[in-house]
């Protein structure tokens, strides 16, 4: 949130040009202290989402918690003993990164990725993965949540992992990347042991 200051009635009507243009050097110098030493209050800026399309449901996931979007990677290498929703790996700025099939992650069942599908790369402290998913064509952004996080959200026939949703809007889920982040590594680390 981001904070500006408590402007005087004064500025709110009218054309504030005008306004400034009428005022003498003294009087202009005056109201430019006061605004100096005004009150800072919050004002709500809206947030950008990435909306994803799965088969069964749609999330919202924040811009926020991707560090680039790219298409979906053709080849990915594959690894023994991996989850059904781990797609392999690929390399992304000289690193080797896991591919992660987001919708087979929250809801088990294998998918398959569309020509259509993106890679939305996410990091969290000192990991990285791609998200392999399916967005809409227009980023959402809204500046009110409207619905609250529950312990059992569900989306048309689409039962979430409690960790994985944050809140809703308007009926869809909105992820909470970095906790799905932590949970895949730990999974992929059991996985391997």
């Amino acid at each position: 949130m981001s904070q500006r200051p408590v402007l005087p009635s004064v500025t709110l009507r009218g054309s504030h040009v005008q306004y400034l243009e009428q005022l003498s050097d003294q009087d202009f110098w005056k109201y430019a202290q006061q605004l100096a030493q005004a009150p800072l209050v919050p004002t709500m800026q809206a947030e950008e989402y990435l909306e994803c399309v799965f088969e069964i449901g749609r999330a919202l996931i924040p811009l926020t918690a991707l560090r680039e979007i790219l298409p979906a990677a053709r080849y990915l290498a594959q690894l023994p003993a991996s989850p059904h929703w781990m797609l392999g790996i690929t390399a992304w700025r000289g690193e080797s990164i896991a591919v992660i099939d987001l919708a087979a992650y929250l809801t088990q069942p294998s998918t398959y990725l569309s020509s259509h599908s993106v890679l939305l790369i996410a990091q969290l402290a000192d990991i990285t993965l791609g998200l392999a998913v399916t967005i809409s064509d227009t980023p959402t952004s809204f500046t009110n949540r409207q619905d609250k996080p529950g312990n059992a959200i569900k989306t048309d026939d689409w039962h979430l992992p409690e960790h994985s949703v944050q809140s809703t809007h308007a009926g869809i889920p909105i992820l909470q990347i970095p906790v799905i982040i932590s949970d895949i590594v730990q999974q992929l680390r059991i996985s391997h042991d």
